[in-house]
């Protein structure tokens, strides 16, 4: 790939953001616009996305979502749509590198929640809509719940399995996959041992927010693709998240068995 102009790149993402305005705004039952994200917070770089927020009228909401790929593609410097089946958002990539994440909300089932009071910039809100949620919502926090951390540890002690068990059947490339699944639990628990929330990871990425330790060990944690270096890599991280886990039963009170978890990690160690 040839160098990009950031400078340029930055221009197109402005233009992209009023095309996208221009195409919103005048439909009568798109009620709200705003931009969410490191460009709200002020964080965002020339490579920076924009994550835009489309508030519809409920009656015409599964519309915008059945058409959510069509919109984009009207839009000057289209390449190509990301996407899955039964989501309410639609990722568009654009000349010369751009990508604009659309959000199709329910007017009729917005809620406060901790997310709407993050840095927001409205583009639209003839009706005070999406003020009105900001301002509900100004006084919510993030929590974390147990449930999630235990879904977190068991899918990363299973990620930490599976990279074992894959490596030691010579299927490198699916275990070099799993070991960095098993990274993201790691980085996740991380930022729930420091009470990161959602406003710190908006503003720091994580290669910024990350206490040093975690930091070093995933930076040594990536090797060729050879069983032997996978293995060891493997037994570095689970040297950390062992840790990790320990203090996330100390700290939540988690309901599973420490035990159990600890053996989990034992096999692959």
């Amino acid at each position: 790939m040839s160098s990009l102009d950031l400078t340029a790149l930055s221009a197109a993402r402005d233009r992209l953001i009023s095309v996208a305005f221009d195409h919103f705004s005048v439909d009568p039952d798109v009620i709200g616009l705003f931009i969410s994200g490191s460009l709200a917070a002020g964080s965002a770089d020339s490579y920076s996305d924009i994550d835009l927020r489309v508030v519809v009228n409920a009656e015409r909401h599964n519309w915008f979502v059945q058409h959510r790929r069509d919109f984009p593609q009207q839009w000057p410097g289209f390449l190509f749509n990301e996407w899955m089946p039964g989501t309410h958002h639609c990722v568009s990539h654009f000349r010369p590198f751009n990508k604009i994440d659309i959000f199709y909300l329910n007017a009729a089932k917005l809620t406060p929640s901790p997310w709407y009071r993050l840095p927001m910039i409205i583009l639209h809100d003839p009706e005070r809509i999406v003020a009105d949620l900001a301002n509900r919502s100004r006084d919510l926090t993030f929590t974390v719940t147990a449930d999630e951390i235990d879904v977190s540890i068991s899918k990363g002690l299973a990620a930490a399995h599976e990279t074992y068990r894959r490596a030691k059947r010579g299927e490198l490339f699916y275990s070099q996959t799993l070991l960095d699944e098993l990274r993201q639990h790691v980085m996740q628990s991380d930022d729930w041992l420091h009470d990161r929330t959602a406003e710190t990871t908006v503003v720091a990425k994580f290669d910024r927010r990350s206490s040093p330790d975690v930091r070093q060990a995933l930076a040594v944690s990536y090797c060729e693709l050879d069983a032997d270096m996978i293995l060891q890599a493997l037994s570095r991280l689970l040297a950390l998240y062992r840790v990790q886990i320990m203090h996330l039963h100390e700290q939540f009170r988690l309901d599973r068995s420490i035990e159990n978890d600890l053996a989990a990690l034992d096999v692959c160690e």
